[in-house]
């Protein structure tokens, strides 16, 4: 039906020689009123009497002058989308949206998986293939502009509905990899790789093992952010007051949008306050040992650790681990000793995936628990002594408690 009605109001839309029409009867009162005025439309077209411009749009100036301002203004992840849409543009250049089929994107998505990138900043030829995850990112972004020009009506349909599943499934929206990490990989790299020239990764890696954070969480944490006080403190976040216990630290900026609070177990806290105990520390609390400002990255030094440890590092290379492991190995480890997938949600900062999740919380009590488990766990390791798990009590066995 090329008549509908939305909002109160009759819309029209058909094709005469391959050019789509559309528009709206305002002053049309019923079905059968929009189907007539819709007749004259179309009567005004083929005499020649109505000179409306297709929808088809350029692409490229679209995506500059309509998709990227209201990415800048509405999205958090705005970098990202801008040098995505580089990439798009590049390869759609000189297109119109009605140019770009299904056909195109399947293109797309191969000439992607085939080409190699260098890593930040390496010298050498290219030498490792693009990630799939990355591609999928990309097609992600490329739907949403075609959504968003067909809201415009700029565009007619999104080719990339349409993309097969056999091409789906080379650009799966993550990697799922096994945690590499053991207890044996662990103490190897604490005590032997951490040392000497690479020293300075150590009180870092050992944070994170507690706490779990994302390496750009890391990077951004401040002295503001951390209370090692007695008492509560508020840190105001967009506008909004976050309490922050004592003995716990702040995220103020992670990757679901959402600022958590984080608890400090002992290991954690010797940390913290070794690093804001010193005076050549500036804002950032795990600073660049070369710059003192914000770290940008500890690739080439953990590398270099895991190799002085005797331990694989890369993701391509089997058993191979990387900083981001750690991450992994903290929420393994706090499932080895029973914390709830509830708490272990919390701390790593990933969002709800039902209703049910949305109306489960945990408390800082429970978090605090939990992360001091850890240090209790590697305490009685260490003397060969056994710490009973967790155990989530039942309705009867809080009953009889």
């Amino acid at each position: 039906m090329s008549v509908r009605k939305r909002g109160g109001v009759y819309h029209y839309q058909f094709q005469i020689k391959n050019q789509t029409y559309y528009g709206t009867f305002e002053d049309a009162k019923s079905d059968v009123e929009a189907r007539k005025l819709e007749k004259d439309e179309k009567a005004k077209v083929r005499l020649g009497l109505k000179q409306d411009r297709p929808i088809d749009g350029d692409f490229c100036s679209f995506v500059n002058d309509v998709y990227l301002p209201y990415a800048r203004e509405n999205n958090r992840s705005y970098k990202h989308d801008e040098f995505r849409c580089k990439v798009l543009t590049d390869y759609f250049a000189g297109k119109q949206f009605s140019d770009i089929t299904m056909l195109d994107v399947v293109r797309f998505i191969k000439h992607r998986l085939s080409t190699k990138i260098c890593r930040h900043n390496q010298v050498s030829a290219p030498t490792k293939l693009r990630s799939p995850v990355t591609v999928h990112k990309e097609v992600g972004l490329l739907s949403t502009i075609f959504n968003m020009a067909i809201v415009q009506k700029t565009a007619l349909e999104n080719p990339c509905r349409n993309i097969p599943k056999a091409v789906r499934k080379k650009i799966p929206p993550r990697n799922k990899r096994q945690c590499p990490m053991t207890p044996e990989k662990e103490a190897m790299l604490f005590e032997n790789g951490l040392t000497g020239r690479y020293a300075h990764l150590r009180p870092l890696c050992l944070f994170d093992r507690n706490t779990g954070l994302r390496f750009g969480e890391l990077t951004r944490l401040e002295r503001d952010h951390f209370n090692l006080d007695t008492d509560s403190k508020w840190v105001e976040v967009d506008g909004v007051h976050h309490e922050v216990p004592r003995d716990c630290f702040i995220v103020v900026k992670s990757k679901n949008g959402k600022s958590r609070v984080i608890p400090l177990n002992d290991e954690a806290r010797a940390v913290a306050l070794h690093q804001l105990s010193d005076s050549t520390i500036g804002q950032f609390v795990f600073p660049s040992n070369k710059t003192k400002q914000q770290i940008k990255e500890v690739k080439k030094g953990f590398a270099g650790a895991c190799r002085r440890a005797g331990i694989p590092y890369g993701l391509g290379v089997r058993g191979g681990v990387t900083f981001h492991t750690l991450r992994h190995w903290f929420s393994t480890s706090l499932e080895d000793l029973g914390v709830s997938k509830t708490v272990r949600r919390d701390l790593l900062g990933h969002e709800p995936k039902d209703i049910t999740d949305d109306y489960t919380h945990s408390t800082i009590g429970m978090r605090r628990r939990a992360v001091a488990r850890l240090c209790e766990a590697r305490l009685s390791e260490a003397w060969g002594t056994n710490i009973p798990p967790i155990q989530e009590m039942s309705g009867k066995s809080l009953a009889s408690a």
